[in-house]
């Protein structure tokens, strides 16, 4: 799949900044470098050109803190490339280590997860995927069905497999994501769980799963994982211990009651990808859903908050 990088000059401060990374993503751009005075976002081909309008009405507001700005298609085949020269590993002290293929595992880290460092979100360098990773580092989801909602490149649902959850479903509603994280669950000696398309209901465990070598230190044999593609109608039905959702503002709010409704009674919801000062109408959306709050953690003025369904 094809992207284009679109480079954005400007002259606005960190929260600024983030409000037009924010705008952006519900626009459709799905990841985000930010150097000074200068932001580039990517964007799947196809999208883009369906849609250019969409960048002019994000940008326009912020005039004229917003000076030039420009576009390139990046070929598929060169991606891999663009990513290798900018990736660094994420460590977590001697709980998780995040690393690409072509580096070397953490050998004193609990669980070492190989992501390919593609197009999808979730590589544990956004301050969101952080807060969620030491969620499940103070709160390992063990014998528990996991829901891994907008799972990007598949590392939460990775981790609370390896953890020892009892089964674990990803989904995201990109094409792109969709195939990466099928790619990094294989790249972690997880076997991909039967009916990915839709043969067997999700939060269920499928028969005769594959079994696999222990990963990591964790003392147990990691369920498959399986992913979906598509968004929270696929929710009908299902029922989940816990549910992590890293995804906008928006689409959080949108999508609660059907969170709500596949969360089983006393189950946990982690919830990030939005700002500190958003805490409050999160909160009170939750409420509305008999999700209760439970804890929270911030960083960079972002914030992730943790629920129980009473």
């Amino acid at each position: 799949m094809d992207y284009y990088e679109i480079d954005i000059e400007h002259h606005l401060d960190e929260i600024g900044q983030d409000l037009l990374v924010d705008e952006l993503a519900g626009a459709g751009f799905e990841s985000f470098e930010a150097g000074e005075n200068l932001l580039k976002a990517y964007i799947p081909a196809s999208g883009y050109e369906a849609g250019k309008s969409a960048l002019d009405a994000v940008l326009r507001p912020y005039a004229p803190r917003i000076g030039n700005w420009s576009e390139r298609r990046i070929p598929d085949q060169d991606w891999n490339a663009v990513w290798e020269s900018q990736y660094e590993p994420v460590r977590f002290g001697d709980f998780c280590f995040v690393h690409a293929p072509f580096h070397a595992p953490l050998p004193q880290a609990r669980y070492n997860i190989e992501i390919a460092p593609k197009m999808s979100f979730g590589t544990a360098h956004h301050p969101t995927t952080a807060l969620m990773i030491r969620f499940l580092e103070e709160m390992p989801p063990v014998g528990e069905s996991v829901l891994d909602m907008g799972c990007g490149t598949g590392i939460l649902g990775i981790l609370a497999a390896l953890q020892g959850a009892v089964s674990v479903t990803g989904i995201d509603i990109d094409s792109w994501a969709f195939e990466n994280a099928r790619e990094n669950v294989r790249r972690n000696g997880l076997p991909l769980a039967e009916g990915e398309d839709g043969s067997h209901s999700p939060g269920t465990s499928p028969e005769s799963p594959e079994p696999v070598p222990e990963r990591g230190k964790s003392g147990n044999t990691p369920c498959p994982v399986r992913i979906r593609m598509g968004d929270a109608s696929l929710l009908q039905g299902a029922c989940f211990d816990r549910i992590l959702a890293n995804i906008n503002r928006n689409i959080l709010l949108r999508d609660m009651q059907a969170y709500a409704s596949a969360l089983s009674r006393g189950g946990k919801l982690h919830l990030s990808g939005f700002y500190s000062q958003d805490m409050v109408l999160v909160e009170k959306e939750c409420n509305a859903h008999r999700l209760f709050y439970q804890g929270h953690a911030e960083r960079e003025n972002w914030a992730a908050m943790t629920f129980v369904k009473k």
